[in-house]
């Protein structure tokens, strides 16, 4: 199975279901699906080669999901860019990608000149509005005459539809080892490391379709889920969001406006979502700088948090508002696509700082410095194994041979475990801090 797969099922299954949301536009599977054929099928028409790269800069919106799908169709490598950065830094990535195609949001118009002056590989630019590119050789086409005027694939929203089982999600678990999934490159994912230069992780259909299917798993996602993501799609858990929802047949809420609480609160009340995901700083200003705390949320099941250890006062915070919803803590890294651990509900207010239990597909031991297994109780290092664990880092032989030894990830994180089968990471090897649940060198 390949990552677009997921897309195709769902569209077989749920074609008039809501796949995604945002603000007062909506597709559903089979608009989305259809939408991302016809742009894959532009996508084979130009002097491409299966493998090349495609740079995508756009924030979370329809139209991302739309690329992110179209680009593995046409065999092409996601390179999602993250928006944050500065015209010299994606001028970077994109030159160390050697990416051949460019989607661009309107939006971040005044960072195409500098970013594409150097990145002469670039040789075709598709956009949501008309934008300069900086070179007289290159002219930009537009993505709506590619796949269609935007309002053609709005849908009303009705809450009133037939709720689907279970046993309708149109996920085969079958897959669930990724024993027979696709090794070839899906996506590259810049993250900082401990160096602090730019590495593009490499993932496969492989990798991405195995730890969403293990995540699905864990999370008892089904298609009557609907979360509503405030994460960007370029980071690998904006990017496990958007394949989980996907996979199980659920909706995607997309809302951007985080720098307003109230208001994304208020979308999680109207839209109805089951799901909220966030990293440690977003919840400490729900809790802190919201009435997050009052809200019923009465169709709220589940919260996720990850991209970096939450202290325990937080966690225990948020037990004691939101006690009678799950809530998941869980770790990994964007080397490993990304899930390695969750912790299980149940066991949150005995375990409050541990990571966890592995993700289902997903083997982890601790190791000293020698690889040796450490027994219960002892630190080490947290090593994983498993479908999940990349191909490695984009051009980075040294970093490949220290991190993937013996076909095994070496986070770079110490843990010990405990008489449960419990992992408590207690540090680094490395010092790096977490800011936003990006990782920065200290």
């Amino acid at each position: 199975m390949k990552v677009h797969d997921l897309l195709r099922n769902a569209a077989r299954v749920f074609p008039d279901r809501i796949a995604v949301s945002h603000e007062d536009r909506r597709i559903t599977f089979g608009h989305l699906n259809a939408a991302s054929d016809r742009l894959a099928g532009y996508l084979r028409q130009l002097s491409l080669n299966p493998g090349d790269r495609a740079a995508i800069l756009l924030e979370n919106s329809i139209e991302y999901v739309v690329i992110f799908f179209a680009v593995l169709k046409a065999d092409l490598v996601a390179v999602p860019l993250d928006t944050s950065l500065g015209a010299d830094s994606l001028g970077k990535i994109v030159a160390d990608c050697d990416a051949r195609v460019l989607f661009a949001q309107a939006k971040f118009r005044r960072k195409l000149p500098e970013l594409l002056k150097e990145n002469t590989s670039v040789a075709t630019v598709i956009a949501d509005k008309h934008v300069g590119t900086g070179r007289d050789n290159l002219h930009p086409i537009l993505l709506e005459s590619i796949i269609g005027d935007p309002p053609r694939y709005s849908e009303p929203h009705q809450p009133g539809d037939r709720q689907p089982s279970a046993a309708e999600s149109p996920l085969d678990m079958s897959d669930a080892s990724g024993s027979n999934s696709p090794h070839e490159l899906a996506a590259v994912f810049y993250t900082s490391g401990s160096t602090g230069a730019g590495k593009g992780v490499m993932l496969s259909h492989r990798n991405l379709v195995s730890n969403t299917i293990g995540t699905v798993q864990y999370l008892h996602l089904s298609p009557n889920d609907s979360v509503l993501v405030i994460l960007p799609f370029y980071y690998i858990y904006g990017n496990s969001l958007l394949l989980t929802h996907v996979a199980c047949g659920g909706r995607l809420i997309i809302d951007n406006r985080f720098l307003y609480p109230e208001v994304v609160l208020d979308t999680m009340e109207q839209e109805r979502a089951t799901g909220f995901s966030g990293v440690p700083s977003n919840f400490l200003i729900l809790l802190g700088n919201s009435t997050f705390a009052t809200r019923k949320l009465e169709h709220l099941r589940y919260f996720t948090q990850a991209g970096g250890a939450m202290a325990p006062e937080t966690i225990r915070r948020l037990i004691s508002v939101f006690g009678h919803k799950e809530i998941f803590i869980m770790y990994g890294q964007t080397e490993a696509a990304p899930r390695v651990t969750w912790l299980p509900p149940n066991r949150l207010n005995e375990k409050v700082g541990s990571i966890g239990i592995a993700v289902p597909g997903v083997t982890i031991e601790v190791l000293d410095d020698n690889d040796n297994p450490l027994p219960v109780g002892e630190t080490g290092e947290i090593v994983v194994s498993g479908p999940n664990v990349m191909m490695g880092y984009w051009n980075q032989p040294a970093d490949n041979a220290e991190v993937l030894r013996h076909g095994k990830l070496h986070t770079g994180d110490l843990a010990r475990q405990d008489a449960d089968g419990y992992f408590w990471v207690v540090g680094r090897k490395k010092e790096i801090i977490k800011s936003g649940g990006n990782r920065v060198s200290a």
